[in-house]
Formats: structure tokens, sequence, C-alpha cells
């Protein structure tokens, strides 16, 4: 019986799956890598307060039209992933950076 993935690698995989085939997000994320200088900690701050505003938007946007459990549901399952998620994402394009 094939391992379950971990929630955290789930969700590093499923956002770089999104950012890697998409070229306008893909050119954004580089250009965050690059105005960073490829810093670690300030590429994985950015994607995460990018990433958390975008969501509270959407939820704020559910709330406003009457849905209160899907905008409860969206952010239980999309904030708050902390730091370690981030930082594998910030490594992800880091790493692609130049390649």
């Amino acid at each position: 019986m094939p391992e379950l993935a971990l929630a955290t690698d789930q969700f590093v995989h499923d956002y770089t799956l999104v950012i890697d085939n998409d070229f306008t997000a893909w050119r954004e994320v580089m250009d965050i890598v690059r105005g960073s200088n490829r810093d670690l900690v300030t590429v994985s701050e950015k994607l995460r307060e990018q990433f958390e505003q975008y969501i509270a938007e959407v939820a704020d946007r559910e709330e406003q039209e009457g849905n209160q459990v899907g905008a409860l549901l969206i952010q239980q399952m999309l904030l708050n992933w902390g730091s370690d998620a981030f930082d594998a994402i910030a490594r992800h394009y880091i790493g692609k950076d130049g390649e």
C-alpha cells in the first residue's frame, strides 16, 4: 500500500504544480526570487504573504455572498501552513532560477 503524502508535502506539490504551469504566475515568482536576491527567508515570507492575502480575499467574497461555511472552510484548509511549507516552495523556485 503506498504511503500518503504529508499534508504539507501535498500543499507544496499542489502550489508548485499550479505556479509552474502558469507563465504569468511563474514570472511573478521569479521576479520575487530575483528581487529578493535569492534570500530564502525573504522569498518564503513574500510568497506566504501573497498567498494568504489572496485566500483571505476569496474567503471574504464568499462571506459577503452569504456563504459563511464556505468562507470558514477555505480559511481553515488554506491558511496557516507555516514557514516550513513556504520555505520548501521558496527553495523550489530559488533552485529553478537560472535553469
